[in-house]
């Protein structure tokens, strides 16, 4: 259980959090149905919420992170076949693409903040934050306490940074997101064993890593062979396999196959390509091999992913698209 002195707001905050900063109501965020329609501040690439609203949201899915911290009531998330019971005071991170449900409590209240990632990519370490984010994750006060008060007091200073008057306040918010998002990286790298093998606590391994990454970004749709990224990064074959594995906790060939996943997802929202075309342009050898693999990842097949965006009233409303 969280203790409520982390994660409780004042009854002025509360007050002054229902409306936005642009002065939309309740955020611009309405439910019609089991459609959601978001609007936006078009020049910013996120958008927090105070949410009291006891409505459920129906499966659908974004290009923005999620984070979800209740603060009165159980909130209960659905992605693909798990369920998550979020207790007041969990920090919740539903990654980017990932479909999925909210139940909400009838009476209650939660923190909600959407975000794009781009910002992060322009710093060393960003391939490595971006694949820990690529599941869910759930931090909790009885997991580590010490990381979990450092992660909740960012959430909430995160909030009165986006609420603030400040003529800097989005400068002190991204410098919340970047510290939230390193402490998370920390925390994973700090459960690495120091060994002959997996050494990602010297920042010259991670370096050769992030090249390999830098690679698969540019030439994901080509085909890339585990020995060439071995000889990218300089290893052997079984050093990189190792290494590689550590540092993403996935094969090479299942982050390759996730990037062409995630690149597939942009294309998907471009209602002019064709699936044939998504299939070949993400780097799938055949339309049959991309259907099945989609299915895998997503749950659905990519025509039924591509209408839980359009259908769900989002149809690149929910942010910016990325650039």
């Amino acid at each position: 259980m969280n203790p409520p002195e982390y994660y409780q707001l004042t009854e002025e905050q509360k007050h002054r959090y229902l409306i936005q900063p642009d002065r939309i109501t309740n955020g611009g965020r309405v439910l019609d149905g089991t459609h959601e329609h978001v609007q936006v501040i078009k020049s910013s690439s996120m958008r927090f919420w105070y949410n009291i609203q006891a409505a459920d949201f129906a499966s659908h899915w974004h290009t923005a992170l999620e984070i979800i911290m209740p603060l009165e009531g159980i909130y209960t998330a659905h992605i693909l076949s798990e369920t998550y019971v979020l207790e007041p005071g969990d920090i919740f991170i539903i990654p980017p693409g990932t479909i999925h449900s909210l139940q909400a409590p009838p009476e209650g209240a939660r923190l909600i903040y959407i975000l794009e990632l781009n910002f992060l990519s322009q710093f060393p370490g960003y391939h490595y934050i971006q694949s820990l984010l690529s599941q869910p994750m759930r931090i909790t006060y009885d997991d580590d306490h010490d990381y979990y008060a450092q992660e909740s007091k960012l959430i909430l200073s995160m909030a009165e940074c986006y609420w603030g008057q400040s003529i800097t306040k989005e400068m002190s918010l991204y410098a919340c997101l970047l510290s939230f998002f390193s402490k998370i990286g920390e925390k994973n790298i700090d459960a690495y064993p120091d060994s002959g093998v997996t050494s990602l606590k010297n920042s010259s391994v991670v370096n050769q890593l992030s090249m390999v990454m830098d690679y698969i970004d540019e030439h994901f749709s080509e085909s890339i062979t585990l020995e060439q990224a071995a000889q990218i990064a300089g290893f052997s074959k079984f050093y990189f396999t190792r290494l590689f594995k550590d540092y993403t906790s996935r094969t090479f060939y299942e982050y390759l196959t996730e990037k062409r996943i995630r690149a597939a997802e942009q294309m998907l929202l471009v209602p002019k390509f064709a699936v044939t075309e998504v299939s070949i342009q993400s780097g799938f050898s055949s339309l049959s091999s991309f259907n099945r693999t989609f299915k895998r990842s997503k749950g659905c097949s990519p025509t039924e992913y591509r209408n839980l965006y359009t259908q769900g009233g989002q149809q690149n409303e929910y942010l910016r698209p990325s650039s």
